[in-house]
């Protein structure tokens, strides 16, 4: 697999000359084809692609209003925009990248590879933890957990020292953006949450710790 990077490709269809699907997958992508944009936008909170792909020659249209559709919902979502050679288009600023066809596929590689590069800025390893911080998708040992933004902001913050104690004013201060500590309950929650979504057994975490008193620690 191309060091993980999961593309969701939008593809109708009209007969074409490139089959982009194949020739993605042959390279190494983890792609997943999806033939029209409404499909596309069901099919993204579950997948949660690093990028999307508009084959909009493919399609009964410009590709632009589905761009559109996803920019709106996914502001921070790479998209790349194919139209075809004599399409009236000449910009589409919801895309990141816009391709005229003819190409060769290697072009379109090396624009993913380029989103590539950006999608490993995300990834936040300590150990066998890792935290995809742009998706909030966590893995640890064999589990993989989706979790809420402030779940996800909560362990990246433990992440980047592990094996110290922070107290609650830190974990306050960092997640929260304020010093208050007089009810501590929000927290505990969020910890609870992280040890359901994570921990073998949350009765007796071994990934957060409690330090009673103080605070708490992640155990890597």
């Amino acid at each position: 697999m191309e060091n993980g990077l999961s593309v969701l490709l939008i593809e109708g269809k009209r007969r074409l000359k490139n089959n982009f699907a194949q020739e993605l997958s042959d390279k190494g992508f983890d792609v997943t084809t999806v033939t029209s944009g409404a499909t596309a936008l069901e099919t993204i909170p579950e997948l949660m692609p690093n990028v999307v792909v508009i084959n909009a020659m493919s399609l009964r249209t410009n590709g632009l209003r589905i761009t559109n559709w996803i920019r709106t919902a996914w502001p921070d979502l790479p998209i790349i925009l194919i139209i075809a050679e004599d399409e009236a288009i000449t910009n589409a600023p919801q895309a990141n990248v816009l391709l005229r066809l003819p190409f060769t596929v290697q072009k379109l590689i090396n624009r993913l590879r380029l989103f590539n590069e950006v999608k490993h800025k995300h990834i936040l390893k300590k150990g066998v933890l890792e935290l995809n911080t742009q998706t909030a998708v966590a893995h640890y040992k064999d589990k993989e957990a989706h979790l809420t933004p402030r779940c996800s902001d909560l362990l990246r913050v433990m992440m980047e020292k592990p094996g110290k104690v922070l107290t609650r004013k830190e974990l306050f201060s960092h997640v929260w953006d304020t010093d208050y500590t007089g009810d501590t309950r929000t927290l505990d929650v969020h910890i609870s949450w992280l040890r359901n979504a994570l921990e073998e057994n949350p009765r007796q975490p071994e990934l957060i710790q409690t330090i009673r008193g103080i605070g708490y620690k992640l155990n890597l």
